[in-house]
């Protein structure tokens, strides 16, 4: 199953932060394919957990989420891309947190679990008897330092998703 990766922006990093820009990343036919949206706030989100520390580092700024599609939409549409496959974050206590947020705005209830770059980059990576390949490791993990993040949903999703198709590129040969 290919991976989709994903990557949230949001309010804070405190626990009660919620997702500002959400951004999805795929590799199709060779090629990294990406999508992103920003994010209206949900009404029940509290502003009290924007931090104008994190939009020093995303860049958005809160006023710029009020012309955003709103969260329940959002929500929909990212149910839809990503049931049914393997999602893949840098970071996924954080991602899941603010996916679970998102989706629960417009359903209780889903099913989307975040697995571990690191993790998934392991097991595709390593041998079929447990033992890890070294070039093809070396070669996704040297993309990804090599690539600057930008700190925007949709880039850095794109980000993991070519340093993925790097190492894939590297079994190949």
């Amino acid at each position: 199953m290919e991976p989709v990766f994903l990557d949230f922006e949001a309010s804070s990093l405190a626990p009660k932060s919620w997702p500002i820009e959400v951004g999805i990343a795929w590799v199709d036919n060779g090629q990294v394919a990406a999508e992103a949206k920003l994010i209206r706030p949900d009404p029940s989100w509290s502003m009290d957990d924007w931090h104008t520390e994190s939009e020093a580092v995303h860049g958005i700024p809160r006023m710029a989420l009020n012309a955003a599609e709103p969260a329940d939409g959002v929500a929909l549409w990212l149910r839809d891309k990503l049931d049914g496959k393997l999602v893949v974050s840098d970071a996924p206590e954080f991602d899941q947190r603010w996916l679970d947020r998102l989706i629960k705005t417009a359903c209780e209830q889903h099913e989307i679990r975040i697995d571990d770059f690191d993790r998934v980059v392991w097991w595709a990576f390593s041998e079929m008897d447990g033992q890890i390949a070294p070039g093809r490791l070396h070669e996704v993990y040297g993309h990804l330092t090599s690539e600057k993040t930008i700190h925007r949903a949709g880039d850095d999703a794109a980000k993991l998703a070519r340093a993925w198709l790097t190492g894939c590129r590297e079994s190949k040969e």
